[in-house]
């Protein structure tokens, strides 16, 4: 059978948390065996070599095979430029210059050549001396025709007497969902301050694969600091704010042992199997990666939408230092509302002057809060002039002396008229700024049969914004109601009187909600289970603080799927907390409950779930509704392939 790359016992096929092991064999007297091998091969090949005609065969499935190599693999005293890989067959090398990891890692990237059959690596710098060097071409080098590739395929050898062999392996991870990190750059450094990780080149590195693990071998004795990395500059180390970062605790010690075993002694002439195994230690490494809260402001973007209304996005919150000022035209008193969004990151500024919002060009001078170069806080000033045109609306042709209609808005809401759910408020909505809102001009009724009885209501305005108010209310399930608001209860800063609103609603049945009860044991300490949207943007639709294991319960839930996230709350503050790396900060931990829940109107899931978070933890989410599908789905082909038989 023909075998490809190299001795696959080179290359980390599976990680457990236990000591890496790799297996060495001794075999005596089989010179018989090989040459009967020898000869049969020589046989079947050459019967198989004969010339006719083509009729197709089956198609090629196996990897290229590496009949030769210049410098030897794991070859030491190499003083060449390149390295130089021929192939039993040609090779496509495409993706090689991508996926290419050389360690210790070069400043300048390698050329990828073929000639031929031969792949060549030539390297454009100087070669460490006394090192080993690990080239890791992943899955980037496969045949021609097919493409099948060769998995892990490593290539190492030492520019000196030595050939180091040592390896540290494990998993990157989001800290935020526990997905694995795909492509990110692990780093070994024997610097042991952190700020090597942010102005020094790593002494080895890795990358991870699709399920985020890694593997680092090659490595010489010695302590290391292993750091993980989303490296968006390319520059091998930390300095660009939108990085993802990940830290092992502790000093990273590599060694190997190997570990003698007593196997059993086969009779025959001169046949004996000695076997052993390699420890390789430590154990895998598991990083949580996340991203640092770092204050760095700057204005994102900005645009004029329509006339009197100029956005403007900014990168973090802003404090209470922030002006807006107009340059051009010259601002009346009051000539702005400005509304923000709950983090404060978002400004609206509405413009309280017609003739403002009907002028083409407006420039403004933004005043926010920046970080310095020695990290001070100092304040920032900003020119923007923003532009709009007014769309030509066709002219109106009026009777003699009818005058214009008086402008009027009208006001939003979010009511469902026909099963408005239980738990959720009314909100009132003005497309812009409000004057004034009479307030008493908002009315609630209910109906029991005829009966129609108006409910009191407390109108509240919402804090952050001068277009919104919300009316909280416990609603009866499967009951008539009616919401009605006055003509000109409300008057926008423009002087335009609000219409009439007049709606009648229902609100939903009570059975058509389901609920979770979830006993939780095994907390070490306080934590925040939060109920999520099943989705990848894991919105959260309740959550709840506790501080010991208990009993808590999500109700009013629609008959959708929903996952449960819980969130290791070290410092009690009600949400999860991100990591320091100057700090030794870890992320607050995660773990997510094992199964994707499907609600279902009317019905109650008890659950228990017993906490048990360990560094190798693996999110696995078993949807039961999917799962009996797959296997009623695989009954019914089963049953088919049988009739078909028959």
């Amino acid at each position: 059978m023909k075998q490809t790359g190299f001795d696959t016992n080179e290359n980390l096929q599976q990680i457990s948390p236990y000591p890496i092991r790799m297996s060495y064999f001794k075999l005596k007297s089989i010179f018989p065996l090989l040459f009967g091998i020898s000869f049969f091969y020589l046989i079947f090949y050459t019967s198989c070599a004969n010339i006719g005609s083509p009729t197709g065969g089956e198609k090629d499935s196996i990897p290229p095979v590496v009949v030769k190599t210049i410098p030897e693999l794991r070859g030491t005293n190499f003083k060449g430029s390149e390295v130089r890989l021929t192939f039993d067959e040609y090779i496509n090398s495409d993706e090689i210059s991508e996926k290419l990891v050389i360690s210790p890692p070069m400043k300048k990237k390698p050329q990828i050549k073929m000639k031929g059959k031969t792949l060549i690596v030539e390297f454009t710098q100087d070669l460490r001396k006394e090192s080993t060097y690990s080239l890791d071409f992943k899955d980037a080098v496969a045949d021609n025709n097919e493409k099948n590739p060769i998995k892990d395929f490593r290539f190492s050898f030492s520019t000196g007497q030595q050939f180091d062999s040592l390896k540290v392996a494990g998993y990157v991870k989001n800290a935020i969902n526990q997905e694995p990190v795909e492509k990110a750059l692990v780093m070994l450094h024997r610097q042991k301050e952190y700020t090597a990780f942010i102005d020094s080149v790593p002494d080895y590195i890795g990358t991870t694969d699709k399920d985020g693990l890694f593997m680092i071998d090659n490595l010489a004795p010695g302590s290391y600091r292993l750091y993980a990395l989303t490296d968006a500059d390319n520059s091998l180390t930390y300095n660009a704010n939108s990085e993802l970062i990940a830290f092992a605790d502790s000093l990273i010690v590599p060694s190997a042992k190997y570990v003698a075993q007593t196997d059993t002694v086969i009779q025959g002439a001169d046949t004996l199997l000695v076997s052993g195994h390699v420890d390789y230690l430590p154990v895998p490494q598991y990083l949580m990666m996340f991203e640092e809260v770092k204050f760095d402001q700057y204005l994102d973007s900005y645009n004029r939408n329509q006339g009197n209304k100029c956005d403007f996005y900014f990168s973090e919150s802003l404090s209470d230092s922030f002006q807006i000022n107009l340059l051009k035209p010259a601002p009346t008193k009051d000539w702005s509302y400005i509304e923000s969004n709950l983090k404060r990151d978002s400004i609206t500024v509405w413009l309280t002057d017609t003739v403002f919002s009907k002028t083409d060009s407006l420039k403004f001078e933004l005043k926010y809060q920046v970080l310095d170069s020695l990290n001070q806080l100092v304040i920032k000033r900003d020119t923007i002039e923003m532009l709009y045109t007014a769309p030509k609306t066709p002219k109106v042709k009026r009777k003699k002396g009818e005058l214009p209609p008086v402008p009027t808005i009208n006001l939003g809401n979010n009511i469902n008229s026909s099963a408005h759910d239980l738990y959720q408020r009314i909100k009132i909505e003005a497309p812009e700024p409000l004057s004034s809102f009479d307030t008493t001009k908002v009315k609630l009724y209910s109906f029991e049969d005829t009966i129609k009885t108006r409910i009191p209501i407390i109108v509240q305005k919402d804090t952050n914004s001068v277009r919104k108010y919300f009316i909280e209310h416990q609603w009866a399930p499967n009951t008539s109601y009616q919401f009605q608001v006055d003509s000109a209860a409300a008057y926008n800063i423009y002087g335009y009187p609000s219409n009439k609103i007049d709606q009648k609603f229902r609100t939903q049945k009570e059975d058509y909600y389901g609920k979770i009860i979830l006993t939780i044991s095994g907390l070490s300490e306080p934590a925040i289970v939060q109920l999520l949207g099943n989705d990848k943007d894991e919105k959260i639709l309740q959550k709840i603080q506790i501080l010991e294991d208990g009993k808590i319960e999500f109700p009013y839930l629609k008959p959708e799927k929903y996952t449960i996230k819980l969130i290791l709350d070290s410092n009690k503050n009600g949400k999860w907390d991100t990591g320091y790396l100057a700090e030794s900060k870890q992320p607050e931990e995660i773990v997510y409950y094992p199964k994707i829940i499907k609600v279902r109107s009317n019905f109650e899931y008890k659950e228990t779930w017993e906490i048990k978070y360990k560094p190798d933890y693996k999110k696995e989410l078993i949807d039961e509704e999917l799962e009996k599908e797959k296997a009623r789905k695989k009954e019914q082909d089963k049953k088919a392939e049988q009739n078909t038989d028959l």
